[in-house]
């Protein structure tokens, strides 16, 4: 965790309409142009990305600025300070001045990196921006690259690929890999993630240090730690109640239930409860109770349902002709 903190860094944020009372973006910021605290004084929202990105990366400036963020107690600017903490890797000052924020008063664009920084240093404490981060995410009102990063922590990893697949690869950073990864590791998206990427590769605004990282997971999008590192890292999530841990648990108590329901041949209720889900969404185990039940039920819908996510997922001849065989059986 100590690492991931290092690498942190606030993700760029597109103000959608409505966020900023309506006012344009304005440019008072520039590269090289020293920042002045007259500068700071009337900072808008809209305003602090400019800032950091005119910024020298220089930890002497960042620390001037800093100090200069500090003299103002208007909302932008105590954010904008808190993100210059974390630069200075001063994450511990950055969440508590984060936290004197009300999470109600911050942009839904801007509320995914004390989210984030939340996450991080107190995962197992209530995290006050998640609320409202989850439902500016469900109503659209964050720009698709952090709509990407909050889906997947949510285990929303079908979504999170779609949200990815709006985004600029240009705008990806170093924690997004460990989001990729997760994505890649997912048996139903594997594929489409390695097009994905090999698509962002080939239009050349990737950042050049994310490059063989992403290459590896387009190679190999599902190789998986060795089994005892997998059983340490799982069982830590579960006792420590994190949000993976959870989403584990959750995953694992259905497979369960979905076995036994299988095995009991209560292949209805089986159906029914899988109705509305996204195959997308499902482990290729489930996907395979369902078609079986749904062949032996001879319930056509259901059977090319999942029986088509079958086949996109193992395109080997001798499987293709398996779900073929079985399907005609339903006939």
């Amino acid at each position: 965790m100590a690492a991931s903190l290092l690498l942190f860094k606030p993700p760029p944020v597109t103000l959608l309409p409505g966020t900023d009372g309506g006012r344009p973006p304005v440019s008072r910021f520039a590269p090289g142009r020293p920042v002045t605290k007259d500068d700071l004084a009337p900072l808008r929202w809209e305003e602090v990305n400019q800032v950091m990105a005119a910024l020298s990366p220089d930890a002497a400036e960042i620390e001037r600025v800093s100090r200069l963020a500090g003299e103002l107690d208007r909302p932008p600017a105590i954010y904008l300070r808190a993100l210059l903490l974390v630069s200075l890797k001063e994450v511990e000052q950055a969440l508590a001045l984060f936290r004197t924020l009300d999470p109600q008063i911050i942009p839904p664009g801007f509320l995914y990196a004390p989210y984030r920084l939340h996450d991080a240093l107190k995962p197992t404490d209530p995290n006050p921006y998640s609320p409202p981060l989850r439902k500016a995410v469900a109503e659209g009102r964050v720009p698709a690259l952090i709509k990407a990063r909050v889906q997947a922590r949510d285990g929303q990893l079908a979504e999170a690929l779609h949200s990815y697949l709006k985004t600029d690869p240009a705008d990806w950073a170093s924690y997004d890999l460990e989001t990729l990864q997760q994505i890649a590791n997912h048996q139903g998206l594997a594929a489409d993630l390695s097009k994905m990427i090999g698509g962002a590769l080939a239009s050349g605004r990737v950042q050049p240090k994310l490059a063989p990282a992403l290459q590896r997971i387009a190679r190999q999008p599902n190789t998986q730690p060795d089994l005892e590192t997998f059983k340490r890292e799982l069982r830590r999530a579960v006792e420590g109640e994190t949000p993976e841990g959870k989403i584990a648990v959750e995953s694992a108590k259905r497979m369960l239930r979905d076995r036994k329901l299988f095995l009991a041949r209560r292949y209805r209720a089986l159906l029914t409860l899988h109705r509305e889900a996204e195959p997308l969404n499902l482990p290729t185990e489930t996907l395979l109770l369902l078609f079986l039940a749904a062949v032996d039920l001879k319930e056509q819908l259901e059977v090319d349902r999942w029986g088509q996510e079958l086949k996109r997922r193992h395109n080997e001849p001798e499987v293709r002709s398996w779900v073929n065989e079985m399907t005609s059986t339903a006939r």
